[in-house]
């Protein structure tokens, strides 16, 4: 169970050897510490020393939760990696090395592979317009030739530091590009289908339709649901791969452009995009997004979920965490799936070390 404070003036203490939440209200609620996984806190919010104390003595990560995008801003963590040091300490050689590389090339396969299905999930709608379905499947043509390039990428002989380095420069940039030629054709299609009368109208109003991805700020319902349901994977895989004992901090592709970030939780998180995407869009089709869901940034910089808002879009992505999909040949929760993969990206890194 995560511990999620985000009421104002909300304040987490220790009573009896337990976790205790006051509200402003002066109501509280007590949480056994064996049933806390993870403590999430937002501006408005605070906590005892004698809790963070708790917290580290256990194990039990604290995570600084920015309120409008659930993206986590910071960590308190014991920062003992117990009989995991050998991940730790082979993480940096492995970030640098041509197996992380290999590892980031079948991350944006998957994430590619996961865009594809959803589109074609999007293209049986019985409700979409008639061209839709055939532009469906030109866009999987561009895309599954992007997927098959990037599956099938092989360094070759590393040869010396020097060449090696400039090697996995150009490689980054080569990434990049089909990673990104992938997602300008897949949200190309996002647009059209929000646009059709299968989505609820408040997608496709003038004033509000979805006509790309945007990022910080969003200007509109759509950009501003993803952002958020991001954010909230952010957290997912940001304590996914704290339990490995791989550091957030630490990434392989976005570390030279986002050096003060969870850069490898910006790596980590791409093949699960798809799953926030899929999640925003049944809420789309729905009739629970309404206006009063949004509501525009105090300094009039675009648009958040409002507190009202954040209700369904929360208890949507939850459920779909709680669902299961095929995982290596069996029935698997989403959520397990996420700390399967760090688990395995963090044995990946140590055993880097024993080569």
């Amino acid at each position: 169970m995560q511990l999620y404070l985000d009421s104002f003036a909300a304040f987490l203490s220790v009573k009896n050897g337990q976790f205790r939440i006051r509200l402003q209200s002066g109501e509280t609620h007590l949480f056994a510490v064996r049933t806390v996984n993870a403590i999430l806190l937002t501006k408005g919010t605070g906590m005892s020393t004698d809790a963070a104390l708790l917290a580290v003595e256990h194990d039990i990560p604290v995570l600084l939760i920015h309120a409008q995008t659930h993206f986590p801003m910071g960590q308190l963590s014991s920062g003992r990696p117990g009989n995991i040091a050998t991940v730790r300490k082979n993480q940096p050689d492995f970030s640098r090395s041509v197996v992380a590389y290999q590892w980031i090339a079948e991350t944006l396969a998957r994430k590619i592979e996961q865009q594809r299905a959803l589109l074609h999930r999007l293209s049986e709608h019985p409700d979409v317009p008639a061209d839709f379905p055939s532009e469906i499947r030109f866009a999987d043509k561009v895309m599954a030739e992007l997927q098959k390039r990037l599956a099938a990428w092989e360094a070759g002989p590393a040869g010396q530091t020097a060449s090696q380095s400039i090697l996995l420069s150009k490689a980054a940039e080569t990434f990049r590009g089909q990673e990104g030629s992938a997602s300008r054709v897949y949200f190309q299609q996002l647009v059209k289908y929000l646009g059709s009368p299968v989505a609820n109208p408040l997608f496709h109003q003038a004033d509000t339709a979805f006509e790309g991805r945007q990022k910080q700020p969003a200007y509109d319902p759509f950009n501003a649901m993803l952002n958020y349901l991001y954010g909230m994977l952010y957290t997912t895989c940001h304590l996914a791969l704290l339990k490995s004992g791989l550091d957030p901090y630490l990434g392989v592709l976005h570390v030279d452009r986002h050096g003060a970030h969870p850069t490898l939780v910006f790596d980590f998180i791409e093949p699960y995009r798809p799953w926030a995407d899929r999640v925003a869009l049944q809420l789309a089709e729905s009739q629970l997004i309404t206006e009063d869901t949004f509501e525009p940034d105090p300094d009039e910089r675009g648009l958040w979920l409002s507190r009202i808002g954040k209700g369904p879009v929360v208890e949507a992505m939850l459920e779909f965490m709680e669902s299961s999909s095929t995982y290596k040949g069996r029935q698997v929760k989403h959520r397990v799936q996420i700390d399967l993969d760090a688990q395995q990206l963090a044995l990946k890194v140590k055993a880097f070390g024993m080569e």
